[in-house]
Order: C-alpha cells, then structure tokens, then sequence
C-alpha cells in the first residue's frame, strides 16, 4: 500500500515538474498531453502551487497561446494570487504583454481591482514601468481603478511622476479629465504639481500647466505652493525654467495666496499685471485706455527683453574679467624679456630682466598690468555679489571699470612690445605703437561722445516730464 502511495506521489511530482517546466517554454503540446494523462492536473497545481500557478509563469514570460490554453482549461486561474498577493494581471502590466493583458481582462475585469502586499494593482505596475498601451487598457476595463491610493495618500498620477512617466501621466489625464482627479492631495497635501516641481521634472510641470484644469496655487501640509517648493531647491538650469514656467501662468508664494479661492488669485494677478503697466504708462488703471494697456504691455516686454539683454551682457563681462585678470596674473609673474636663472653680483635669480635694463618701462608696466588684474577681479566681484543698485548705475560703473581695464591691458601689451623688440626695429615698432594709440583714443572718444549725447537726451526728457507733472498739478 505505501510502495502504491510513493509511486502515485512521484507520479504526480513529476506532472507537476512537467507542468512547470512547458509554462516556462509555453508548450501548449507538453500541456495537452499532460491534461490527457491528468485531467486534474490544473486544479491540482492550483492548490499545491501557493507560489505562482502555470498562469502567472506564463503570464510573466509572455507566452499568449499557453495562457489561452490554461484559461480555456480552468478560467478561474485569472484570479489567483501568489504569495506577493499578485495576480497574472500584475505579472503581465509588469512585463508590457498587452495581448496577455486583452486576454486575461476579457476572462473577468475585476481582475484590475485586486492588490498586491504593497496595495498595488496591475494599473500601478503598468504606470510605474511605463506600459502607456496597457494603462490604456486597464484604465479601458475599468475606469475606477484609477481612483485606488496606495501609502500616505499617494494616487496613481503621483506614482506616474514619481517614476518619471510622462507618456502614462498624459494618458491618465487626457482619460480621466476630471479637475478633482488631476489636482488630487495625498496626505502631506501636495498634488501631482508639488511632486513633480519638488524631483524638477521640467517636461511633466510644462505638460501640468498647460492644461486649464490644475490648481497651480495649491498650498500643501507645510503652508507651500509650487513656486515656494522650486524656491527652496538647489538653483540650477531646470530650477530656473520651472520657476519662469510657473510664474508665466500666474503661480504664487503662499503668503500671497489669497484665502477666498481661485477668483481671488485671479483678481490679485490681473490687478498686478495693471498696475505694472499703469507705472509704465504712468496713468491710472482704472481710466487707461485698451490701447493704453495694450502699449503698456509691449513696453514690459520690452523691459523684459532688456533684463533678458543685462543677463547675457553680465554673463558675457564675467568671462571677459576672468580672462583678462589671468592674463595679468601671468604676464605679472612672467615679466617681458623674463627673469633671471641665475645669482650674479648685479642681480638675482627669479628677479625681472626688464627690471635691470630698463627701469622706467618695467615701472609703468607693472603699473598698468596691476590696474588691468585688480579692475578685471573687481568686475568679476561686482558682478557675484549681488548689491542691490539701479541697472543704469550698475551698468555705467562696470562700463568705466571695463573700458580702464581694456587701456591698461592695451597699454602694458604696447609696453611690452617696446621693451623686447630690437634696436634696429624701434622706429616702426614706435610708430605702430604711435597709430594703435591715436586709434584706440579714437574709439574711446566716439563711445564717450555717443554716451554722453545719450545722458543729455534722457536728461532733456527727465525735465520735461518734471515740467509736464508741474503742469498737472498747477
């Protein structure tokens, strides 16, 4: 009786090896002839499998004509889980098999509500690896599903941008397109905006704003909005262009949210767009023209594009500086003619050879090379230190803090020109010297006189618009 029992339990361990071994090649032939030798081989596997069933195997590799053949056999098995609490629809989202996926939702479409362990469904595991056909599919199935929240309130858009899957989030929305779906709060309070603009993913907060459905000034658990999360982070490329992208629709600190809603916000943008154009035009808002508001707005553009001007001049007199000043740096500690390598009694080693035989030009040389390196690093301080003071003053002291490096670095180049050239060639080394001179007086004076009939301009129109106010008033 035992030697029976052993020899039906290894007949039936090997089935089960048998059974095992066609779902992972997905052998519908190694299945049929099993299902002929065992007509309960299934729901046998189906209770000793606690693991993974054939279906899951199958619907983890990929193998669509094995899974048909399994569920034309025993259906039920689309509704099984292994120990991670997964059915083969998770396997199967997971893995991108979308025709799995039609097949196994055609058996029984509540097979998209069940959760793993981690409170996940096969929704999730399709959004989180990027399978934007097969969350179209489940989301087809079963439209609720996208409604299921995981840990601390976390919704399935927020689990798109947290795995950085713009192609599933922009499917989820222009399916669900409801405004209560897309601003959704998990528990901390922050929507789908804060998550992406907190992990910087320029190319979702783009897509978020560009819809008219997103709440760009909802202020989470910690009293922040949007722009005060961007504000708060590391500044860098994306940063900047987050923060330029939120303020463009209007976006808020929250301490200038106002507490009636929506309508408010909008009211608070639209009057400090008015009066921004009204300080351009220097009229009331109330009383300007369409017109008026019209010239007002291209005038800010105007001063937008010439902050946008300031920012690549700045950017551009950084580099110059820098150069400028390692030049003078080197050309200080490598004198014309260079230095001495050796100790003699009428000199020493490391000291300047220009310095002995010709004192007078050495003098001014290290003269004009010291200005050129100390204006060149005051430049570049002036420009990293950020001292508040008005554009026109900012620009017009590094102006003259250039044009004093710019000589001084002209002029110890034409020192040094001098001092290392030979006796026979001073005569055309002098007048080279001579016309290079007369030719950058020359160009100093043109951009002088062009800037100060440019001063008496501005101060003309200053006066008569003192003169206008004065009218006004009287």
């Amino acid at each position: 009786m035992r030697k029976n029992e052993e020899v039906y339990n290894r007949s039936v361990r090997g089935r089960e090896k048998r059974l095992y071994e066609a779902s992972v090649d997905g052998s519908v032939n190694s299945l049929k002839q099993l299902m002929a030798e065992d007509p309960l081989a299934l729901a046998r596997a189906s209770v000793t499998c606690f693991d993974e069933t054939p279906l899951h195997i199958a619907a983890m590799l990929g193998h669509l004509d094995f899974a048909k053949a399994l569920a034309s056999h025993k259906p039920d098995m689309a509704m099984a889980i292994d120990l991670q609490g997964r059915s083969p629809l998770h396997l199967a989202s997971a893995n991108g098999h979308i025709e799995i996926v039609n097949m196994l939702l055609s058996l029984n479409s509540n097979i998209c509500l069940i959760c793993d362990e981690d409170g996940r469904t096969p929704l999730h595991l399709a959004v989180m690896k990027g399978h934007v056909e097969v969350t179209r599919e489940l989301v087809r199935a079963r439209p609720e599903v996208t409604g299921h929240k995981l840990d601390h309130g976390e919704t399935i858009l927020h689990s798109s941008v947290r795995h950085n899957r713009i192609g599933a989030l922009k499917m989820l929305v222009e399916s669900v397109r409801e405004a209560e779906f897309i601003n959704a709060r998990d528990d901390y309070g922050n929507t789908v905006l804060h998550t992406a603009t907190t992990l910087k993913q320029l190319e979702t907060v783009r897509y978020m704003l560009n819809g008219n459905m997103v709440e760009v000034n909802a202020v989470n658990e910690s009293g922040l909005t949007a722009l005060d999360v961007i504000e708060h982070m590391p500044r860098d490329l994306k940063s900047v262009e987050i923060r330029e992208s939120l303020s463009k629709v209007g976006a808020l600190r929250a301490r200038n949210v106002p507490a009636n809603g929506e309508r408010e916000i909008a009211m608070v943008i639209e009057e400090s767009r008015l009066d921004s154009v009204a300080q351009l035009l220097d009229v009331s808002p109330r009383v300007s023209s369409p017109r008026a508001i019209s010239r007002g707005i291209s005038i800010k553009k105007r001063l937008e594009n010439q902050e946008n001007w300031l920012k690549n001049k700045r950017e551009a007199l950084m580099i110059t500086a820098g150069v400028i000043a390692a030049m003078a740096y080197q050309a200080g500690l490598n004198p014309p003619g260079g230095n001495w390598q050796d100790d003699k009694s009428d000199h020493d080693a490391g000291t300047s050879i220009m310095g002995d035989y010709c004192p007078c030009g050495y003098r001014s040389f290290w003269i004009y090379n010291t200005v050129a390196l100390v204006t060149s690093l005051s430049t570049i301080f002036l420009l990293k230190s950020g001292i508040p003071m008005k554009k026109r003053v900012f620009m017009s002291i590094l102006m003259v803090m250039m044009w004093v490096t710019i000589t001084c670095t002209a002029v110890a180049y034409l020192i040094s020109l001098w001092a290392i050239s030979p006796y026979h060639e001073m005569t055309v080394i002098t007048y080279v010297i001579t016309v290079s001179v007369l030719i950058w007086l020359g160009l100093i004076g043109i951009v002088f006189l062009v800037h100060f009939v440019r001063f008496l301009i501005w101060c003309v129109r200053k006066a008569r618009k003192f003169k206008k106010k004065r009218a006004i008033k009287s």
